[in-house]
């Protein structure tokens, strides 16, 4: 058997995205769940854009810091230590707002871990 000890900090950042990412799930071989790891400064989003799913179930576990996350149905606040969690097709964006005291960590999962899957979602104005 092989078993990983993963520390995120020791991966590299990925390019391109609006916060700091690593992914863990990748850096310990693990094939059907996708693991990542997000730093987000204030005024920062996790994902790439307001989006949802068509079969990937999505959970954020906050590590530090209160995540806020948009939804059709109105904001959340995710205080740290909580989980919030995003079914298949469920609109979400999460961030840390502008005016946040200072960053949030925050562990997010996924199953099945799928690529090409997130839909932009344009919220009715």
């Amino acid at each position: 058997m092989e078993y990983s000890v993963i520390d995120p900090d020791d991966g590299e950042p990925v390019e391109g995205r609006p916060c700091d990412l690593r992914r863990l799930s990748d850096a310990a071989g693990l094939e059907n769940v996708a693991i990542n790891r997000f730093r987000a400064d204030p005024g920062e989003q996790l994902p790439l854009a307001y989006h949802y799913h068509e079969q990937q179930e999505e959970a954020f576990v906050v590590l530090s810091g209160t995540l806020h996350v948009e939804t059709p149905e109105g904001e959340l606040e995710v205080p740290e230590g909580s989980m919030f969690a995003a079914p298949p097709e469920a609109p979400h964006r999460a961030y840390n707002p502008e005016d946040a005291e200072g960053s949030i960590e925050v562990i997010a999962i996924g199953a099945p871990p799928v690529s090409d899957d997130a839909i932009p979602y344009e919220p009715d104005e």
